[in-house]
């Protein structure tokens, strides 16, 4: 029996790279609404950014192309010029050529470096949920836009604040 568990171990392990493959995505969000829902009340606020504010982002990921849906788990990182956070990522993908919807979650750890330094561990995961043309030669450029909120695996949460952004991104296989 246990000479069994490890040969299955030892061909799932092989079969793994046929189908997986490390994934690069370098990008920039760029919010143009924000706002906060109310469950009890049903009700939500929110107001238009004015200002063009670009966020530059990366993630590396492990993906797992399963046909018309991938599966990947990595690191994102935002840049706010200044200050860095990398938290970890997961996501399902599903590419209808040329156009992708995405939806990820991260957070749950955040690593904060540049002018201050920090490691900490919160309850907050952020879903995101975002839809994408592939444009290009090699369809490694990516245009288009998503929303993305909080949640708080704390404890109730009634409030929760979105940000509707629009999103360039280049994504390439390593």
């Amino acid at each position: 029996m246990k000479k069994a568990i490890i040969l299955a171990a030892l061909v799932a392990m092989l079969a793994v790279p046929a189908f997986a493959q490390w994934r690069v995505d370098i990008g920039g969000d760029i919010p143009f609404y924000v706002g906060i829902a109310n469950t009890s009340v049903g009700e939500s606020l929110g107001e238009s950014i004015p200002y063009f504010i670009p966020f530059p982002n990366a993630a590396l990921s492990y993906q797992f192309d399963l046909g018309l849906v991938s599966l990947g788990l990595g690191a994102k990182m935002y840049s706010f010029i200044v200050v860095n956070v990398l938290f970890p990522m997961a996501y399902v993908e599903m590419d209808f050529d040329p156009l992708v919807v995405n939806l990820s979650a991260w957070g749950g750890a955040f690593l904060v470096f540049g002018l201050v330094q920090d490691t900490s561990s919160e309850r907050i995961i952020v879903p995101d949920l975002s839809v994408m043309f592939k444009a290009g030669s090699k369809k490694t450029l990516r245009l288009g836009g998503g929303i993305m909120t909080g949640i708080d695996l704390g404890g109730s949460q009634e409030n929760f604040p979105f940000i509707a952004y629009g999103a360039i991104k280049f994504s390439f296989p390593l």
